[in-house]
């Protein structure tokens, strides 16, 4: 422990947003796919746990979780059957008949 001011969240709240962030936003019927802090800060305050974007990111951090700004949280693909339903790739240059 260090001194000064006492954590300002309890271990409740910081579950929270640990669960959240893990969490797909589809299963809570919501319509994006992946999270980023100003999404997690909205649905927090929403309900009812109003939380900065740096101290989100700082309680993630503390739990070994890294944001990955190029895809959804920890890897996972956006659409995770995007291979299947885009079919056989196509070959890049047509064939062309040979001159007469």
């Amino acid at each position: 422990m260090r001194s000064g001011r006492p954590p300002t969240y309890s271990a409740q709240e910081r579950s929270t947003v640990i669960r959240l962030a893990l969490s797909r936003p589809a299963e809570l019927e919501l319509p994006f796919a992946c999270w980023t802090l100003d999404r997690l800060v909205a649905y927090l305050s929403e309900h009812g746990i109003g939380m900065r974007r740096s101290r989100i990111s700082e309680i993630l951090l503390d739990e070994g979780l890294k944001w990955r700004h190029e895809e959804t949280w920890f890897g996972e693909r956006v659409d995770p059957d995007f291979a299947k339903k885009r079919g056989r790739s196509r070959p890049s240059t047509r064939h062309h008949r040979p001159a007469a």
